[in-house]
């Protein structure tokens, strides 16, 4: 004589679907954590650009930086290029806009002479330079 199982001994398949959903839940959890917790929880911040010393200026390190007088400074010519050339690009973020030669004049012996003002302006410049930033207005 067989006998039927009972119908707590028959096959339960929707709990083992419910199982099997809840696993693979569970493992796609796991993975997604990981991936966040190696590479998705930081942001990269860049390190600004410090000088340690005076660029070469020819032969010279002094960055064109010849002296610093009452009236400004007295720079070379590569170094009112190198103003020019920031003036160019960043200029029209100031209010009013820089023009070349800001805060130049030649002096009798072939170099410059920049007020302190226009210094200040192409140290600005040049750290927006050295951050990556483009400029304010197009």
């Amino acid at each position: 004589m067989t006998s039927k199982p009972s119908a707590s001994r028959q096959p339960n398949n929707a709990g083992r679907k419910t199982a099997a959903a809840i696993c693979i839940a569970f493992a796609f959890a796991i993975a997604l954590l990981s991936a966040w917790l190696t590479g998705c929880n930081s942001t990269v911040i860049p390190v600004p650009v410090e000088a340690r010393e005076a660029s070469f200026d020819g032969n010279d390190q002094t960055s064109g930086v010849l002296a610093s007088t009452q009236a400004g400074f007295t720079v070379t010519g590569h170094f009112r290029d190198r103003l020019n050339a920031l003036v160019a690009i960043y200029g029209r973020d100031f209010s009013p806009p820089l023009k070349k030669d800001h805060g130049t004049t030649r002096t009798p012996d072939g170099n410059w002479l920049i007020t302190r003002q226009a210094m200040v302006d192409f140290l600005e410049m040049n750290a927006w330079r050295r951050a990556g930033l483009n400029p304010k207005t197009p």
